[in-house]
């Protein structure tokens, strides 16, 4: 983690290079992710003259997200445009090595992984690696660097970090620590309220309201347990997530689980109120170690689906099946939400 010198430092000291540092944050970036990587890009800039690019894998899909790359100017390029070559350096952002949620090619070694998340194997052979679970945002640690590096703090990047902040504790009160309070504390008088008000309250299309009609009409109850919900088709990843959040608003449950279908992967979306559980835990016994993860009360995953559509749905059948074994409700009997 951090030596005497600073993290950002250290981390300065083994990208620089004439090459562009390649920023991988997960596929589909969240607003922490995409934050943590402006945040990152805007440091080497300033600390350094050093050249980066941020790839981007997956898509853009959510409105806030949409409209959060608009207005901060986030420039992001497709991973497959860029030219990995062994000597490629690559920091990956709020994702880790071996993680099927982003898009490093298998022959390229990272130089950096900075995330919020548990270590999901071994980084030791990672050059530069600064991972702290007990926050409850990669933003926080980019906010943090910003601070130690004494370099202006710019309102776009001040922005975005926010923002991050706070969509992924959800205004603070989901998983937030002390650390993620002073780093929005910090970062709030440099943020542009108004370009904020518009990311957060990003205009959405018709297809928005169809997912969540579906969504409710899908969802069953059980016992006084769980809620869940099958999508099927989604137009973009993160709607999953969206339900997810939305759906374990309901009283009276305590786990709410969304999963849809986008392009050739399934993928699921856990939330609880449970504070004696680990969500990601919970779904990576359901999902499988490497195709999820997440923290005490928000998880994720993903897993690929070949073939047609009966294949598609018995993998959906097997992973509600999973879920209520693992959630003790595989006797318990579903009822339809409305």
């Amino acid at each position: 983690m951090a030596n005497a010198k600073g993290p950002i430092v250290s981390l300065l000291e083994k990208v620089r290079g004439e090459e562009p540092v390649v920023i991988l944050p997960h596929d589909n970036p969240d607003p922490d992710a995409l934050a943590s990587a402006a945040a990152l890009q805007y440091l080497l800039r300033e600390l350094a003259d050093q050249d980066s690019v941020i790839a981007l894998g997956g898509i853009i899909g959510r409105a806030e997200n949409r409209a959060m790359v608009k207005l901060l100017n986030i420039e992001l390029v497709p991973v497959g445009e860029i030219p990995f070559t062994a000597q490629s350096k690559v920091v990956l952002v709020d994702t880790q090595p071996g993680r099927r949620n982003n898009s490093l090619p298998p022959r390229i070694h990272p130089t950096g992984v900075i995330d919020h998340h548990p270590a999901y194997g071994d980084v030791t052979q990672v050059p530069f690696h600064d991972l702290r679970e007990a926050y409850g945002a990669t933003s926080t640690i980019l906010t943090e660097y910003l601070r130690e590096a004494r370099v202006s703090v710019d309102n776009k990047i001040a922005t975005g970090l926010f923002y991050g902040i706070n969509a992924e504790t959800q205004d603070l009160g989901r998983e937030s620590t002390p650390a993620d309070f002073a780093a929005s504390h910090f970062l709030y008088p440099y943020a542009n309220k108004r370009r904020l008000g518009k990311i957060e309250h990003a205009r959405v299309p018709r297809e928005y309201f169809r997912v969540f009609r579906d969504a409710i009409e899908e969802a069953v109850v059980y016992g006084d347990r769980l809620v869940l919900s099958d999508l099927g088709d989604v137009h973009y990843p993160d709607m999953v997530a969206e339900v997810a959040d939305f759906l374990l608003r309901l009283e009276d449950v305590e786990w709410a689980v969304a999963i849809g279908c986008y392009g050739k992967n399934l993928y699921v979306s856990a939330r609880t109120t449970e504070m004696d559980v680990n969500a990601g835990e919970m779904l990576q016994k359901v999902l499988g170690s490497r195709s999820a993860g997440g923290h005490d009360m928000i998880a994720g995953g993903r897993v690929s689906v070949e073939g047609n559509g009966l294949e598609r749905e018995k993998v959906t059948v097997r992973i509600k099946e999973r879920l209520l074994r693992r959630l003790g409700l595989e006797s318990t009997e579903g009822h339809a939400l409305v």
